[in-house]
């Protein structure tokens, strides 16, 4: 549960995260935004007391000009101010009378500049957003400065700000529990499943994960697992198998030098008569351990035998040249080219187990040929004896498997050379198979991926 909860955690913490950068972030754009506005609306206000005072300028001049026409609030949040062509105050709003010139900025008739400046009128340094035009009139040109502050502006956002703030904290809040509620509503059926397969011991695969409803990825995960653990109870059922049918095998030969041994201890005349027995018996032992040897690895995924370009025709050619001499069966060999990447010694041993098998059956006649076919090289071997049933076509690679009389290992074999065939096919990324024939017999075929095709003439 621990591992649950962290994952929980985790995932609250990160939606909490990046909800909160959500927030900010449109928070930030909020503010920004109504800032915007209310600069622009503080601004187009000062320029519209500016031009009120500016056109009564233009028409009279500022001979009848008097404080209260450029009073605007009555305090220092709006003033107005009226300087004559050396920039003296002619006139002001009554909460600045006496106040220098509000700003030195000194357009051209026609034209205003908007400043942002600390006018210091409340003893503070509060920014004004300052509009300053020029105007001829009677007794002009005069310079009009109308002045708005920006503290309004500043309220409006701070407070906006805490607000946003204050709505975010149990938005969050709320958030990170249905976060962490919701995945944990997602984690119980994988929890469920731990304590399942936590329970599940080795000597019994049976049991299986409990499917969650729905189709999603915890469904999926729990449809893997289930799958999972059949294929271990397949595996771990044909390793019994395996078990079991080597112990058979190696306690036939092993019984049968223990007797001769016996014999011989009790009848020392009879020991002649006994060795060849037990060599016999001994060779057929180093062999079927060899066998296994050479099956643990070809299942042994981390075993990576060192790989070069293998010359598939070379090697049919060099077992058809040696079963010659131990066979009275006629042997034929048709060697196309066919060039293959992996390990010449498993490959070559590929090919000598079909060689062996199929001199063990045949009865006059043995086949071997290698060609390309596509992007497929090709081994086949094939015997003219009693063949193998279509029942047993596939069971014949399987390791151990019991045939009819007619295929049975009657001759010396250990009954493991065709899964090694398999296995070391698999290996190299390619098949064996048992191929149908028109011919009487048995033909086997090895399918390996080609990496040089040969070049027609």
């Amino acid at each position: 549960m621990i591992a649950a909860t962290g994952v929980r955690m985790r995932t609250t913490a990160v939606a909490v995260f990046a909800l909160a950068l959500a927030i900010a972030a449109a928070g930030v754009v909020v503010v920004l935004l109504l800032e915007e506005s209310l600069d622009r609306s503080v601004t187009e206000s000062a320029r519209s007391t500016g031009r009120q005072v500016a056109i009564q300028l233009i028409r009279e001049g500022a001979r009848d000009l008097s404080a209260s026409d450029v009073a605007s609030t009555g305090d220092t949040e709006a003033v107005t101010q009226v300087l004559d062509a050396r920039g003296t105050p002619i006139a002001s709003d009554p909460a600045i009378v006496g106040h220098p010139a509000l700003t030195t900025a000194r357009p051209v008739v026609g034209h205003e500049i908007v400043e942002t400046l600390p006018l210091g009128l409340n003893g503070d340094n509060d920014d004004y957003r300052v509009v300053s035009q020029e105007v001829t009139g009677p007794g002009g040109p005069f310079t009009v400065i109308s002045a708005r502050s920006l503290e309004p502006v500043t309220e409006a956002s701070t407070r906006l700000t805490l607000l946003l703030g204050l709505i975010a904290v149990p938005l969050l809040a709320i958030a990170g529990l249905a976060v962490y509620r919701a995945v944990g509503s997602a984690l119980r059926p994988v929890e469920r499943m731990r304590r399942t397969v936590a329970e599940i011991s080795t000597r019994d695969l049976a049991a299986r994960v409990p499917l969650p409803p729905g189709g999603d990825e915890v469904h999926r995960l729990a449809v893997t697992l289930n799958e999972m653990l059949s294929r271990l109870a397949s595996a771990q059922a044909a390793q019994r198998r395996f078990v079991a049918d080597a112990s058979h095998e190696l306690r036939s030969p092993l019984s049968t030098i223990s007797t001769a041994l016996d014999v011989s201890g009790r009848h020392p005349e009879s020991t002649g008569d006994l060795v060849p027995v037990i060599g016999r018996e001994t060779a057929r032992l180093r062999e079927l351990v060899d066998d296994l040897l050479m099956l643990a690895r070809t299942d042994d995924a981390t075993d990576r035998p060192q790989r070069t370009e293998v010359d598939l025709d070379d090697i049919v050619r060099a077992e058809a040249e040696r079963v010659r001499g131990e066979t009275t069966a006629d042997v034929e060999v048709r060697a196309g080219p066919a060039k293959v990447h992996g390990s010449e010694a498993q490959l070559r041993r590929a090919v000598r187990n079909l060689v062996d098998n199929a001199r063990g059956h045949a009865r006059s006649r043995i086949r071997v040929s290698s060609a390309v076919r596509g992007d497929l090289a090709v081994v086949e071997v094939s015997d003219d004896g009693p063949g193998v049933a279509e029942a047993d076509r596939e069971r014949i690679f399987e390791r151990f498997v019991r045939l009819d009389a007619s295929r049975q290992r009657g001759h010396g074999g250990t009954g493991l050379g065709l899964p090694i065939v398999a296995g070391i096919a698999a290996r190299h990324g390619g098949r064996a198979r048992y191929a149908e024939s028109d011919e009487p017999g048995a033909r086997f075929v090895i399918e390996l991926p080609v990496i040089d095709l040969p070049k027609e003439e």
